[in-house]
């Protein structure tokens, strides 16, 4: 853990981590995706009407996009929706918070290098810029950490890491998994110092056991069918064993962790890494010191940590998986700043630095300058322009239709024309169908608006009165009136 307080450091990281958080919020990623407006339209309806988009009244999951989303998310996004409106920001604010908490806590755990690499981490800014529920999970789980390390000492503590922890199970689905495992692990770990604390370790259990009890509930109903719809145990047909093996260490791959996270996509970028490439000496030398230090208490956290991290995407299916492996992240940060406190000596020092900082520029220029470009289609952009063109229509026309070639267009269009959602509940949209457009029949219907992709609305048809373009030029929907 961290020593005595840098108290200008701290400060510089934060204001480093919350700048390269906020900046462009509202433009890179460059459009929400289909599960960013979910989790706004859903903290709409909750705040409004206390249920979800399906009437659910304060479910534990929320039905989405052939899975189920663990709830914390959208109940915290829910006020910030209510006050602030529907916008971008309003929608991905929970998670810039939480990735900024992440880097203070980091602070707390590995010490200053271990927050500054995780400030300008590739990783961890593609996952804490989006609204995604795995951002705030890491954030509960690194307070969990911070708090039982305290807890070993003052025990009262164990409580609060308890709670941290359990709140992580209510914001994403890989800590499920995780957090049990890697829980029980710190407990071995610190059975030394536990043992004298049995009364307040009881108490924190009893905690979590109360505290788990919807979520266990809920894990034999619709919580419990998105395991089946993600899980290798569900739907592999290949020599299991083999395929858990290989999804587990796929994870460790030097390519994806250091040259290229594969093609560009919402949560990797084909020109770099999830972590920055010239660390990767200082983690090998960071391990190496771990090894050294393997009899230590804390050595032998970070060690469980590594072997843990990846157990949820190993399930999984579309390995490597950045979301779900996501916990790996703060331990091969820590373990990275080890590496790099060895280098002591200041021209050295200042070498080496400087080319973290080349590095990070080179990252954060790809990032806010081609990421947004390549990632557009992946970000189901355009469906924004598409619900204002379609609102400022509506009234001319008996109905509209909107393709459902990119993903989900009803979640985008009630989200970015600000429906109200007890209209919505009565039939509110019913000028409004969502479907793929098959443009020969659909051109027959009298007084309607069709939006949809070039591949449906072929480029020359009749009656386009507008196209509308991704970032790199190319077209992303065509209207037609008929």
């Amino acid at each position: 853990m961290a020593g005595k307080i840098n108290r200008f450091f701290l400060i510089a990281v934060i204001i480093l981590a919350a700048g390269l958080r906020l900046f462009w919020l509202d433009r890179v990623p460059p459009a929400l995706n289909w599960d960013e407006a979910a989790i706004g339209w859903n903290a709409k309806t909750i705040w409004k009407l206390r249920v979800d988009e399906f009437g659910n009244r304060l479910p534990v999951s929320f039905r989405s996009f052939g899975d189920y989303k663990a709830p914390l998310y959208i109940y915290l996004t829910a006020p910030v929706v209510g006050i602030f409106g529907n916008t971008e920001i309003g929608v991905r604010l929970v998670s810039v918070i939480a990735g900024v908490t992440s880097v203070v806590l980091m602070y707390f755990i590995g010490g200053p290098a271990a927050a500054g690499l995780l400030a300008i981490s590739p990783w961890h800014i593609l996952l804490s810029r989006p609204a995604l529920e795995a951002n705030l999970a890491l954030m509960w789980i690194l307070g969990g950490v911070w708090l039982f390390l305290r807890g070993t000492k003052r025990p009262v503590w164990l409580i609060a890491s308890a709670v941290s922890f359990i709140f992580s199970l209510y914001s994403y689905q890989s800590p499920k998994i995780f957090v049990p495992v890697f829980v029980l692990g710190l407990i071995i770990i610190y059975w030394s110092s536990l043992k004298r604390a049995l009364v307040w370790l009881a108490l924190a259990g009893i905690v979590a056991a109360v505290a788990i009890t919807p979520l266990i509930k809920d894990g034999f109903g619709a919580g419990g069918r998105r395991f089946q719809m993600t899980s290798v145990f569900y739907q592999s047909k290949d020599n299991l064993p083999l395929t858990l093996v290989k999804n587990y260490l796929v994870h460790w791959s030097p390519q994806w962790l250091f040259l290229s996270g594969g093609e560009t996509g919402r949560s990797q970028m084909r020109q770099i890494g999830m972590l920055l490439m010239v660390t990767a000496p200082f983690l090998v030398l960071g391990l190496i010191q771990l090894w050294k230090k393997r009899q230590d208490s804390w050595s032998k956290v970070l060690f469980w940590w590594l072997l843990a991290a990846p157990l949820p995407a190993m399930i999984g299916f579309d390995v490597p998986h950045p979301i779900r492996s996501y916990q790996l992240l703060p331990v091969l940060i820590i373990i990275t700043a080890m590496g790099l406190s060895k280098i002591t000596a200041r021209p050295r020092a200042t070498l080496v630095y400087g080319l973290i900082a080349i590095n990070a520029l080179f990252f954060l220029y790809h990032y806010f300058v081609t990421y947004p470009v390549e990632s557009a289609p992946q970000w189901q952009y355009g469906y924004k322009q598409a619900a204002a063109l379609a609102q400022e229509h509506e009234d001319e026309v008996d109905k509209v239709i909107i393709t459902s070639y990119y993903g989900q267009p009803y979640v985008f269009t009630y989200w970015y024309q600000d429906r109200d959602p007890q209209a919505i509940f009565w039939g509110g949209a019913i000028k409004y169908l969502f479907r793929t457009i098959r443009l020969d029949g659909d051109m027959l219907l009298p007084n309607t608006l069709l939006i949809g992709a070039p591949a449906e609305i072929p480029e020359g048809a009749s009656g386009i009165i507008k196209e509308i373009y991704f970032p790199d030029g190319k077209v992303a929907f065509r209207v037609v009136k008929t």
